[in-house]
């Protein structure tokens, strides 16, 4: 399976901090504050970038999901063909979601006139979808003191307040989320590279042999879901040491690796993103994502990217998913999670998922398995 026809220069979020939003959404009326809360809403800042807030009702009190896409200029005095592409692509996301008005916000240093015509170009694109495009602003970087203007009014202008001050950030930093400074910071978390690769990647060369020997042994027994519920056990065991800030060594990334490998293991612990061990388990996806080499590092960054999704962070489950469709591109999982995530599809439809997984335990007679909280 080939990725998704749209570029990496695309990502959206709709995770808890919309929900805070809207219930901030007297400060978050003023555009200063809108804007200084988009580094929140993304999870990182973005730079030289074009930005959609979609917003269910015509006042930010009903923020919903947020797009992102790489800033291209124009051609000559016509918009880029991945500018106009950008644009179309927001106004499919604003028809899916039901969105009825949109806040464009334009990040970088641009000429004028230039962004009136991306601003023309998505009003007549918004207009066609019975969307409403309520105001567009400009602002060479998202920082404390940096100004801002409406482009559709020049005569609205002021200062950004501190972004790291924002009652959405605060929102965010309580819950546990970390707010990167970049975008490259982000794909940094993810993509880092580790020196144990050659070490790990010979380990799980000699451990495949006794692992295929162990899950062909129980195939043939009266039990052949053994294996599964072993392996299964497992991966729970070690998301429990990493609620306990154990980490797994060499030896264990690559067992992990092979027993990931099985995708009913795999599609089971998918079942952890909707129990309280969620941030845990992602945590463990994020560390075998960095150590296991090409191409198993693609089962825990698939993990990686659905467990962001389920939780509304966009950005990194892009990132996560865009690794794990380069490592290895005929992962199915992985692309139908990209397919879905650039699509614009909600967060609530992936997480149905994870209901899956937790019925797959039941099937396998897991009794480790945490509920569903």
């Amino acid at each position: 399976m080939t990725t998704s026809p749209f570029s990496r220069e695309f990502e959206s979020s709709d995770d808890q901090a919309q929900s805070w939003a809207s219930r901030e959404s007297e400060h978050l009326s003023e555009p200063g504050e809108l804007i200084a809360a988009i580094p929140a809403l993304m999870g990182f800042s973005p730079e030289d970038s074009v930005v959609a807030l979609c917003l269910m009702d015509t006042t930010p009190k009903t923020l919903g999901p947020i797009m992102r896409h790489d800033y291209f200029p124009n051609i000559g005095s016509e918009l880029a063909p991945a500018m106009h592409s950008a644009l179309e692509q927001f106004v499919r996301v604003c028809a899916t979601e039901g969105t009825v008005a949109v806040i464009l916000v334009m990040i970088g240093d641009h000429p004028l006139g230039e962004l009136f015509d991306i601003a023309a170009e998505f009003n007549d694109m918004l207009t066609g979808n019975g969307v409403e495009l309520v105001d567009v602003f400009a602002v060479p970087l998202i920082a404390r003191g940096r100004d801002w203007m409406s482009i559709l009014a020049p005569d609205r202008h002021g200062r950004l307040p501190d972004p790291g001050s924002s009652s959405v950030a605060a929102a965010q930093v309580l819950g546990g989320r970390v707010i990167r400074a970049s975008r490259s910071e982000l794909v940094r978390s993810v993509r880092g590279q580790s020196s144990n690769h050659a070490t790990i990647g010979s380990l799980i060369d000699r451990g495949r042999a006794q692992i295929a020997s162990a899950r062909c042994e129980a195939h043939c027994s009266n039990d052949p879901f053994a294996q599964v519920r072993r392996e299964v056990e497992e991966v729970l065991a070690f998301v429990e040491r990493m609620r306990r800030g154990v980490f797994p060594d060499a030896r264990e990334c690559a067992h992990l690796a092979l027993v990931l490998s099985d995708v009913r293991v795999r599609d089971t612990v998918m079942g952890l993103a909707a129990t309280e061990y969620a941030d845990s388990a992602e945590a463990l996806w994020m560390i075998l994502t960095h150590e296991l080499p090409v191409p198993e590092c693609s089962y825990p960054a698939t993990l990686l990217g659905f467990f962001a999704y389920a939780r509304g962070d966009g950005p990194l489950a892009g990132i996560a998913l865009a690794y794990a469709l380069e490592a290895d591109p005929e992962y199915s999982l992985a692309g139908l999670l990209d397919n879905s995530l650039q699509a614009g599809m909600r967060p609530d439809g992936i997480r149905r998922l994870a209901g899956v997984g937790l019925d797959l335990a039941r099937d396998f007679d897991v009794s480790a398995m945490p509920e569903a909280r």
